[in-house]
C-alpha cells in the first residue's frame, strides 16, 4: 500500500528492542526514502545534502552509507520504491476489477495516481519537478518511471481492444505521449494550484486518454 503521509515511516523505539533485523532495515530505508523526498521537495535537488537527509530521517551517516553510495543513489532508490508500490497497487486493483469494464480500469488507475501524489506532496514535487531540475543525473531514472506508467496504459489499451475489437491500434509512442501529457499537467498544477488540487485533473486526463485510445466518452 502506498504511504499516505510522513508518519507512515515511523521511527524505531529508542534504546534496545527485540525487533527483527529485517524490520529494522525496512524502517530505516523507508525513513531515508521519505526524508530524501521531503528535503528535495523543500530545498531542491541541488540544495539537499546527505547530512540533511540523515538528520531528517533520524539515522546515522553510517547507516545511510550502508544502503546508498550518495544522494543520487538514494533519490533513485526512493523513486523506485514509490513507483513499485504504485505499480503493485495498480495491478491489485486491475485484478479485482470486472474485466468487462476496461474504462473503469483507466479511470481508477488515473484516480489512484493523482490521489497518491496529492497524499504525498513531497513525492509529487520531487518526481515531477526536481527530476527535471537535476538534469542528466536523473534523466535515466525519470525515463524509467515514465516507461513503467506508459506500460500500464499500453496494457489498458490492449484490454480495451480485447473487449472492443473495433478500437484502432495505436503505436507504442502513443502511450509515452499520454504519460508525457499527464506529467505536464501534474507539474503545472503543482506549480500553480498546489498538490491538493491534483485530483481535479481527473476528468481532463480521463477524457483525453479515452480520445487517444480511440474510444471517446459517449
Amino acid at each position: 500500500m502506498i504511504a499516505r503521509n510522513a508518519d507512515s515511516a515511523t521511527r524505531l523505539p529508542p534504546g534496545r528492542h527485540k525487533l527483527a533485523r529485517d524490520t529494522v532495515v525496512t524502517s530505516q530505508r523507508e525513513r531515508i526514502h521519505r526524508a530524501a523526498f521531503e528535503q528535495i521537495a523543500t530545498h531542491g535537488y541541488h540544495g539537499t545534502s546527505v547530512a540533511a537527509i540523515v538528520a531528517a530521517a533520524g539515522v546515522s551517516r553510517r547507516t545511510f552509507y550502508e544502503f546508498f553510495t550518495n544522494k543520487q543513489d538514494c533519490f533513485r532508490a526512493a523513486c523506485d520504491y514509490f513507483v513499485a508500490a504504485l505499480d503493485t497497487e495498480l495491478r491489485t486493483r486491475a485484478a479485482a476489477l470486472d474485466t468487462r469494464h476496461w474504462r473503469t480500469l483507466v479511470h481508477d488507475s488515473l484516480e489512484l495516481y493523482l490521489t497518491a501524489l496529492a497524499d504525498n506532496p513531497a513525492i509529487a514535487q520531487a518526481l515531477h519537478v526536481e527530476t527535471l531540475v537535476a538534469g542528466r543525473e536523473l534523466a535515466e531514472q525519470r525515463a524509467q518511471v515514465q516507461a513503467i506508467l506508459a506500460d500500464r496504459m499500453r496494457r489498458a489499451h490492449h484490454l480495451a481492444r480485447q473487449q472492443q475489437p473495433t478500437l484502432p491500434t495505436r503505436p507504442d509512442e502513443t502511450f509515452d505521449f499520454i504519460i508525457g501529457g499527464i506529467d505536464d499537467r501534474v507539474r503545472h498544477c503543482l506549480q500553480t494550484l498546489g498538490p491538493a488540487r491534483l485530483p481535479t485533473l481527473l476528468p481532463l486526463l480521463y477524457s483525453s486518454t479515452l480520445d487517444l485510445f480511440g474510444a471517446p466518452e459517449a
